[in-house]
């Protein structure tokens, strides 16, 4: 009977520590909608702790604003708790360089509650 009741308090506590987790990703304008007029937006993908995904359109450059767009997405995640535990950088091109003024495509954060 221990031996059970250990098993359903651990499977419970490891589900709870795996529905913590926020994804927030930088990807094409072709995902999401984004306008296919514009193709120096990108899109920022987040994945909430539910599974719920939306999708952002921002700008690509920094001069236009990305930074502004990106950082209020992820204060507003940090700002429920969150904690960034993770980040990718991304893409580069077959230079290995990236471009200093656009924000990387495939950039991915990941937060979670400590």
């Amino acid at each position: 009977m221990k031996k059970l009741l250990f098993v359903l308090a651990f499977t419970f506590i490891g589900q709870q520590a795996f529905s913590q987790i926020y994804i927030v990703t930088i990807s094409s304008y072709t995902i999401g909608g984004c306008s296919s007029d514009n193709p120096l937006e990108r899109t920022l993908t987040t994945v909430t702790p539910t599974g719920i995904e939306t999708h952002t359109c921002i700008p690509s450059y920094i001069s236009e604003g990305a930074l502004i767009s990106l950082n209020q997405k992820l204060n507003s995640i940090a700002s429920q708790g969150y904690k960034l535990i993770e980040t990718n950088n991304g893409h580069s091109d077959q230079n290995g360089t990236i471009d200093a003024d656009q924000i990387n495509l495939g950039t991915t954060y990941y937060f979670a509650i400590p």
